[in-house]
């Protein structure tokens, strides 16, 4: 089975605070699941993940309710405001489509946000109530989550995007923060978003030297194959990344153990709560043993 781990579906007329369509023309139209579910067949991909775009409990719920109507969604990452009261992860884990939440912190002006102790609870908790935990940081982050990774409690966080490793991130501190979350156990990095980060470049020996470098400081045992679909689109098609992703693991000799681990249980050892297509728990298809390196 293979598995996107990281997909958006909006739809403009819901009115939701939603950065992509708000900074580029492209993003304004309706992105749902019928205008991929081809595509997704075509590249062997068996489910996806669906991940918050807008910081509102009212997209979190529109995404849940697609989920009920399209089996492809396997998940939804939703959003919480982890800066306000104790979260009520009870209520929000009796839907089982929830499998995680994600800290939008690209969005937040305070480097420090993760440290705040309010935020800082909310995260451990979400783990406690057995939820992954998404992360899209960017340079400015980094040493603040580095420092939440070492106080949070054992359990799944994934970071988007190849940490947001933008052209004119340091090299020495996103090597840094790759090395922190090799460190510690159930620790992820998503392959993807290469396309937007680096633009019509992408392609470029500068652009792809980042995705042999993560594959080396990470290894396949803690990389997850994402899409980011459709932010993507402005500068390849889903084709386009996933023959990316393949030709990388290709060229670093993966077996096919490795393989499977990147497109599918990283995924699901990354968001413990996922329900494979036909019901059966996610849990069943874990490696036995962690091939991190």
């Amino acid at each position: 089975m293979r598995i996107d781990a990281h997909i958006h579906f909006w739809r403009p007329e819901c009115g939701f605070d939603n950065k992509p369509i708000a900074d580029h023309p492209a993003y304004r139209r309706d992105f749902l699941p019928e205008d991929i579910e081809g595509e997704l067949a075509h590249r062997g991909i068996e489910a996806v993940i669906l991940v918050q775009a807008a910081p509102q409990v009212d997209e979190t719920a529109w995404m849940l309710e697609l989920a009920r109507r399209h089996p492809i969604i396997a998940g939804v990452v939703g959003w919480v405001d982890l800066d306000a009261a104790p979260v009520d992860y009870v209520a929000l884990c009796a839907d089982r489509r929830l499998v995680g939440i994600r800290a939008q912190l690209r969005r937040i002006a305070d480097p420090q946000f993760i440290l705040r102790p309010r935020v800082l609870d909310n995260v451990a908790r979400a783990i406690e109530a057995g939820l992954g935990v998404t992360l899209l940081t960017e340079q400015r982050h980094y040493a603040a989550v580095e420092r939440a990774l070492r106080l949070l409690p054992p359990g799944p966080i994934t970071f988007n995007h190849l940490g947001m490793r933008f052209p004119e991130v340091d090299a020495g501190q996103w090597r840094n923060l790759m090395r922190v979350i090799v460190e510690r156990p159930a620790t992820f990095l998503q392959l993807s978003g290469l396309p937007f980060l680096h633009g019509p470049q992408w392609r470029e020996p500068p652009a792809r030297a980042i995705l042999d470098e993560a594959y080396g400081l990470v290894g396949p045992g803690r990389l997850v194959f994402a899409s980011d679909w459709p932010m993507l689109l402005r500068f390849a098609t889903y084709g386009d990344w996933v023959s990316a992703v393949e030709a990388l693991l290709h060229a670093h000799g993966a077996t096919a153990t490795e393989s499977d681990a990147v497109f599918c249980h990283n995924a699901i050892a990354s968001q413990p709560r996922l329900v494979a297509p036909g019901g059966s728990a996610s849990s069943l298809l874990l490696p036995k043993t962690e091939n991190a390196r």
